[in-house]
């Protein structure tokens, strides 16, 4: 053949091949230059439908996936974007640094190979009801770093570990979906940033053998709320809830059958340094076989923490039950109707807590404890409103039910009976407080109980007496004050003794008078009235006698009338005028200083 004739054929067949190029959406290829199967030229079609493509258990590449998003296969996509159900993805999804405006969304998938979504921005992922594992030394779900609008495992089941690692989500949402690992945490999230909430309720479980804990929320963002409600966490060696310096702006819903077990000494829950608007916990259940339930020293709650309402927590722990210590409540902190246990240690270490409004701890609240220290210890904590506290509730293996040194509140705390107090402070606190006495004296005094109040004061030296290790002297000094001052707080009690001190001088006077023991002065001093007897006193004479030996510093003058005689009762009169008159100086000087609060002062 002539070589001309060849150009019009090529010619022809190379304008075919541009034409079939451009018009034909039945012979595109993916990267290895096959041409696609049947399923995924279906799966295709979808995407540029918007439709859900279901599978119903065929088996579809995860290149396949990735090209898609990639905007490598097929035609303009939907806004719906990539939506799949019932498939079995062969591989392992790619997505790492992947940069997309289409969402993804597999339902009810099998994803042996797990999924990469490591520095990937996609407009959002959902993987509902899949079932998603790994190879070995692979993540299940790696999303470090993925920003994405929500992220959504709703019902799914993780074999390994979520890892969302500085990821940055509008919405994370986890409900009902069942993790486990047991190598690693379930949930690694550390650095994570959520705008609005995260979500894992309505069955969520979380299963993991970690001493990093099961769900892992370090230095985690989110501007909504963190719901909890009805999950169940589990760790055999670790937290449960790992979240230290979290931050929620919102509510924390541990509620609706929320349960937490652990036994790592570090805590079932471990909230340190955390910033959240307020705890909701509600009926929730928290248990520790080797460390505190909850351990939250330097919390911040903006508003209200509610664990009440059936809340349950039990530790064996040396430290205690609930930790909260130097945290900070800007609300109530409610504890009525929780039960607390402790087989080791305290049930509440409270010490140094800033509560603004009120402090909850009856309503049906329990506690038990162990060992020698309280069963709820708030020492330095600061009540802002009332403080509501029944010990009746209160089981230790010590005396001490509850140590108060350095706590304030405002108003009469409840119950308000004073000697229900009295003796709480006197029988069932550590030691000697004198702080938590001159408390419970000014609450009742600012409402013009000033009888109780001294009562209180009364009994804080009859405690400080007994329990504050003083020297004989000091408690000598204290006896006699408390028997004839009421410690400087019933001086009328001297005044008293004073005067029966000068009744006892009178009856002695004209007793004595009687029995020949006073007798008139001679006048002059050396004549005897006739047979040489002593002339009888006069009966003013004699009580005159009585008020000089009774009272100091006044004098009647009926000593220079009347003097006591040398028979044995006029010795007695005079060495008893001796007593008296020490007696009487001594009630004196002591109504003195009990008026001018003297003694009151040391």
């Amino acid at each position: 053949m002539h070589p001309d004739q060849w150009r019009p054929r090529l010619s022809r067949r190379l304008i075919t091949a541009m034409m079939e190029a451009m018009t034909s959406t039945g012979r595109q290829r993916v990267r290895d230059d096959r041409e696609n199967s049947t399923v995924e030229q279906r799966l295709i079609e979808a995407v540029t439908r918007g439709e859900v493509l279901d599978l119903a258990g065929l088996a579809i590449s995860a290149a396949v996936i990735r090209d898609l998003l990639r905007g490598r296969l097929g035609g303009d996509a939907d806004p719906h974007g990539l939506r799949l159900r019932g498939a079995r993805i062969d591989g392992r999804v790619d997505l790492e640094n992947v940069t997309s405006d289409l969402a993804l969304e597999l339902h009810e998938c099998v994803l042996p190979g797990g999924v990469d979504l490591r520095n990937a921005a996609l407009r959002s992922v959902a993987l509902v009801g899949c079932r998603i594992s790994a190879a070995p030394g692979d993540v299940p779900v790696d999303a470090t770093r993925l920003a994405a609008r929500t992220l959504s495992l709703e019902g799914s089941t993780v074999d390994g570990t979520v890892r969302l690692l500085a990821a940055r989500l509008g919405t994370l949402d986890c409900g009902g979906a069942r993790l486990r690992n047991p190598d690693g945490p379930a949930v690694d999230a550390d650095g994570m940033q959520v705008e609005q909430s995260v979500f894992l309720r309505d069955g969520f479980s979380a299963v993991s053998a970690s001493e990093r804990g099961t769900v892992r929320l370090l230095g985690a963002t989110v501007g909504g709320q963190l719901n909890c409600g009805g999950t169940r966490l589990e760790n055999t060696v670790g937290p449960a809830l790992n979240a230290d310096n979290l931050s929620v702006k919102q509510n924390v819903l541990l509620r609706n059958g929320f349960k937490a077990t652990s036994a790592g000494e570090q805590g079932t829950i471990r909230l340190i340094g955390a910033h959240v608007g307020s705890l909701s916990w509600g009926g929730a259940r928290l248990t520790n076989a080797a460390g505190p339930a909850l351990d939250a020293d330097g919390l911040v709650v903006d508003g209200n923490a509610f664990l009440d309402d059936g809340f349950t927590a039990s530790a064996v722990s040396g430290a205690a039950t609930i930790r909260l210590p130097g945290a900070r409540i800007g609300g109530v902190l409610d504890c009525g109707g929780a039960h607390l246990a402790n087989t080791a240690g305290p049930a509440l270490d409270a010490g140094a807590l800033q509560i603004t409004h009120d402090l909850i701890l009856a309503n049906g609240f329990t506690a038990t404890a162990a060992g020698d220290d309280a069963v709820l210890l708030l020492t330095g904590t600061h009540v802002g409103g009332a403080l509501y506290l029944d010990t009746d509730g209160l089981t230790g293996a010590a005396p001490a039910l509850v140590d108060l040194d350095g706590l304030t509140y405002t108003g009469l705390p409840r119950p308000a009976a004073a000697e229900r107090w009295l003796t709480l402070l006197r029988s069932h606190t550590p030691g000697y407080a004198a702080h938590a006495y001159q408390q419970l004296a000014a609450a009742y005094r600012t409402v013009g109980h000033d009888r109780d109040a001294r009562a209180v004061l009364i009994a804080q030296r009859r405690d400080h007496l007994a329990r504050a290790g003083l020297t004989w002297s000091e408690r000598a000094w204290g006896h006699i004050t408390g028997a004839t001052l009421g410690y400087g707080w019933q001086p009328w009690r001297a005044l008293l003794l004073l005067l029966a001190t000068l009744a006892a001088a009178v009856t002695l006077s004209v007793v004595a008078a009687h029995h020949n023991g006073l007798a008139a002065k001679p006048t002059p001093p050396t004549t005897l009235p006739a047979g040489g007897k002593a002339v009888a006193c006069s009966t003013i004479d004699q009580v005159g006698v009585g008020l000089d030996l009774g009272t100091p510093l006044i004098k009647t003058g009926a000593r220079d009338r009347c003097q006591p005689t040398d028979t044995t009762m006029g010795q007695l009169v005079t060495v008893a005028g001796w007593v008296l008159q020490l007696l009487a100086w001594t009630f004196a000087t002591l109504f003195i200083a009990g008026f001018t609060s003297a003694v009151r002062k040391t």
